[in-house]
């Protein structure tokens, strides 16, 4: 069992918001500032301040239709069901929905209510649901904020480096087919929940100017990896979709792809560790080439796609096969060389930083 921050923090705005709505409120039920904290304590700070907003605009206007309804058409049983028909209608106009819950769990606790003065328990009622959003926000905001660095960083390698270690795999044809099919699709799940930890990161609330320009910069470099590691999915899933096509080709341009992948990897593992200075910006060079083998190596891909041309017995999908492929390799190329140019001069012009991106990634 693994207990964490947000875990701790929502125990502990569910005990505060229920000490101070008995304080405040001591004649009625502190349920609803509980029930309020545990829905608005949220992954990040951003999150939390929107939900704030929205639950208190909500809330209080399930109090007021608690009012009216229950003025107007009673307590009965039917006459909640419409507040909550009408409430729900309301909040989806307004597009409020993601916060209906709370509020319509406020009409039903007014609604149903024994005291003879509905106002006054509506406003009680929309009071502790305010106390418990308030209590929420604040610790969400202010105790250990919610930071996804290391989250991040850890998904995106250790995806990384599994995506690597399958297009060696392909490369060499060492894989089962059907494998590897359940392999490039748990790869695009670990990137989407790599692109939240990102989406989190960038919605994070710095009150610093100089700190959200740290972050802006790291956000840049982490978008650049993030296309990185989906090049190397759409590397590795060209080329188990031309298993066949790249099993077909000559050994002498087998090996060649084989060689200029593995340089591309190795160049994308180092490249990876320049943004903790473990690289220096300078290196990692190798990744151009020289135009005689560029242009040997183009041409053998061409020749080969006219090869497959002309035989007759071969399908148009085979030639379009192997311009996916070097498609797909030189997409992947791109990449690696546009993070490692903007790593180089992250590394160049903001070295000061290089130790607080570390901490960021490493004391999470």
């Amino acid at each position: 069992m693994k207990i964490g921050a947000r875990v701790l923090k929502t125990g502990l705005s569910i005990t505060l918001s229920i000490l101070i709505s008995m304080y405040l409120i001591p004649d009625n039920s502190p349920a609803l500032a509980g029930i309020a904290a545990i829905t608005t304590t949220m992954q990040s700070v951003k999150k939390s301040y929107e939900s704030f907003r929205n639950r208190l605009l909500a809330n209080s206007i399930g109090g007021i239709v608690a009012v009216i309804l229950s003025y107007t058409l009673g307590t009965n049983p039917v006459s909640i069901g419409i507040a909550a028909i009408i409430l729900i209608g309301v909040l989806n106009a307004l597009k409020l929905s993601d916060v209906l819950n709370l509020a319509v769990i406020t009409v039903v606790a007014v609604m149903t209510s024994v005291s003879n003065n509905l106002a006054l328990t509506a406003l009680y009622r929309v009071l502790e649901t305010f106390i418990g959003v308030t209590i929420s926000f604040l610790i969400n905001s202010l105790i250990y904020p919610p930071r996804y660095d290391q989250r991040f960083y850890d998904s995106l390698t250790n995806l990384t480096n599994e995506i690597l270690i399958l297009i060696r795999a392909t490369l060499r044809q060492n894989i089962t087919f059907s494998i590897m099919h359940q392999d490039i699709v748990w790869a695009r799940n670990e990137l989407k929940q790599v692109e939240q930890f990102f989406d989190l990161i960038r919605n994070e609330v710095i009150l610093s100017k100089k700190e959200r320009y740290v972050v802006a910069r790291r956000l840049v470099i982490y978008r650049h990896m993030i296309t990185a590691t989906r090049a190397t999915i759409r590397l590795l899933d060209t080329m188990h979709n031309q298993d066949a096509v790249f099993a077909s080709f000559p050994d002498d341009l087998r090996l060649m792809i084989r060689e200029r992948v593995e340089l591309l990897m190795v160049a994308h593992e180092q490249v990876m560790m320049k943004l903790s200075g473990r690289v220096s910006a300078e290196n990692v060079k190798f990744i151009r080439t020289p135009y005689a083998y560029r242009e040997e190596y183009v041409q053998k891909f061409f020749d080969q796609a006219w090869k497959f041309l002309e035989d007759k017995e071969r399908s148009n999908t085979d030639v379009n096969g192997v311009i996916h492929i070097m498609s797909a390799i030189y997409r992947y190329e791109e990449s690696i060389n546009n993070l490692n140019n903007i790593l180089s001069i992250y590394a160049r012009h903001y070295h000061s930083e290089e130790n607080v991106v570390e901490d960021s990634i490493h004391s999470n």
